[in-house]
């Protein structure tokens, strides 16, 4: 895509894509302190210290701040860009700030109040979190607004039918999957009298036959498909951090599933069907 080499000028916008760059630079980083030090929250976490804090209330802050940013980025500062460089509040880019918003409302405010328990984590973990979200609402958000320079035009669907057509299945299918393995898992920890269970069982059905977290491969086939569907290089930014991020924890959740279960099924993959 060339949105990936627009040669920037000028205030903000030099700003905005040296951030993008900073960004796609930082998932290999992401991904070599995951293989080294793993990511330590929920079954991978044993911390109990002094800066453990509430795990529900964190991930709900630290999730509340994608969208709120995104937000906020869409409609803050119009009047500061030039008439001709900004197609601001298209219909079309609205829908799709709308989509992460449905997103996040799920992930930030259905998802944690629905589990059953969660353990405390590490408030380090949730600035880490609170500070991605932050930049990837802003560069999704500025994108949507100001730096995609009238892409969202009324003909957008007409030039871009098949990414819109496949993009939005694989958002809606991703999402989809991810809610569902997520209840599976819920499932597990939540007795039928209702009460919080401590003990980690081994998950089936679904796609949990074929990979340990099929609830992070969906995740990551979602945001594919809002990357398709928006033709953002933000977004395209987002699968590739989500990606960074999720595949050496998934790795990462697939040993501990070998170590602590003997019996565990060999044929299952951590993440991706019979790939890795």
């Amino acid at each position: 895509m060339s949105y990936w080499f627009v040669d920037s000028v000028g205030g903000e916008e030099d700003v905005y894509y040296l951030l993008l760059r900073a960004f796609q630079i930082s998932c290999a980083f992401v991904v070599g302190g995951e293989l080294v030090f793993g990511s330590p929250y929920g079954s991978q976490s044993t911390y109990k210290g002094m800066f453990a804090l509430n795990g529900r209330l964190i991930w709900i802050l630290m999730e509340l701040v994608s969208p709120v940013a995104l937000l906020y980025s869409y409609y803050a500062m119009d009047t500061s860009i030039p008439e001709n460089r900004s197609k601001a509040h298209s219909p079309i880019a609205l829908a799709f700030c709308a989509l992460w918003v449905v997103h996040y409302a799920n992930r930030a405010l259905v998802y944690p109040l629905r589990q059953a328990s969660r353990k405390p984590m590490h408030v380090g973990i949730g600035l880490v979190s609170c500070v991605f979200n932050t930049l990837n609402g802003y560069l999704n958000g500025r994108w949507f607004s100001v730096f995609s320079n009238g892409l969202y035009s009324d003909d957008y669907f007409y030039t871009y039918t098949w990414q819109v057509v496949l993009g939005l299945c694989l958002f809606v299918l991703g999402m989809a999957g991810n809610i569902y393995h997520d209840n599976i898992l819920m499932q597990l920890r939540r007795p039928a009298d209702g009460t919080s269970n401590n003990r980690y069982l081994v998950p089936v059905g679904g796609l949990f036959a074929m990979v340990s977290c099929p609830h992070y491969f969906c995740e990551v086939v979602e945001w594919t498909g809002y990357a398709l569907l928006t033709q953002s290089p933000a977004a395209w930014t987002f699968v590739l951090a989500t990606l960074c991020n999720l595949l050496p924890r998934a790795y990462s959740i697939h040993k501990w599933y070998q170590h602590e279960f003997p019996k565990y099924p060999q044929n299952r993959k951590a993440m991706v069907p019979y790939v890795i």
